[in-house]
């Protein structure tokens, strides 16, 4: 994307978040402004590239997820979609990439306003009551939390990995995990929410993986017997 803009055809907001793209470490952190900046040029630049076709297709079509328009990019600098078949000129990427980055970056410079311009506070990821925005009081939003859709912590606004897990093997199991709720479905109860923090910061519960003879052990909170 650095290697096809023309820094000498931004404009003035888009000319002040490109260093910040360029030394970005390419992490995507909860503080980051950099992961901001780049998912709103990517998210500018599919538009530019699928807009003037896809949207011609009827019934409508779902555009190709992101890393497909990246490989293709990487693989084909004259791919076929960079040009936009509305206008007389036949587009390159030089044109494409740079007119999404100025587009891109009045969205920025409103988010950057309202001091949304960190990765988080952009995204607010939360985490919703199951009947989503009808109970929102019961939500917890404004989670200090990097991650995004397609990479490794995968949380988007209000999606993420509902349960993590390590387990090791060994004799005995060792296992950890966490998942983004609490240990009473009551939302007056202190519990309602209890591991959301935990599962925020990446932290994990030791798991008691129960062993044959531990029956009666004092962790046993209740047992449950069937009949015929």
């Amino acid at each position: 994307m650095l290697r096809y803009t023309r820094e000498n055809e931004l404009n003035n907001d888009a000319r002040k978040y490109l260093p910040i793209v360029k030394n970005w470490n390419l992490e995507a952190d909860p503080a980051s402004k950099g992961q901001t900046i780049y998912q709103c040029w990517f998210d500018s630049l599919e538009v530019e590239i699928w807009k003037d076709e896809l949207t011609k297709v009827n019934p409508q079509a779902a555009w190709p997820d992101e890393e497909t328009l990246a490989e293709a990019l990487l693989k084909d600098s004259a791919f076929k979609f960079i040009d936009n078949i509305n206008t007389t000129q036949k587009e390159t990427l030089y044109d494409v990439m740079t007119t999404a980055l100025n587009k891109a970056s009045t969205a920025l410079a409103k988010e950057e306003a309202a001091g949304k311009l960190e990765w988080a506070k952009f995204r607010d990821p939360t985490v919703y009551h199951l009947l989503k925005e009808n109970l929102l009081p019961f939500a917890r939003r404004g989670l200090n939390i990097g991650g995004y859709g397609n990479i490794i912590n995968a949380v988007t606004h209000s999606h993420g990995p509902s349960w993590r897990m390590i387990v090791q093997l060994s004799t005995p199991t060792e296992a950890y995990g966490v998942y983004p709720g609490g240990q009473n479905g009551n939302p007056g109860s202190k519990y309602f929410d209890t591991f959301v923090d935990q599962w925020a910061a990446g932290k994990y519960y030791q798991l008691w993986m129960m062993a044959k003879g531990e029956e009666k052990d004092k962790r046993v909170k209740a047992k449950m017997t069937f009949g015929k």
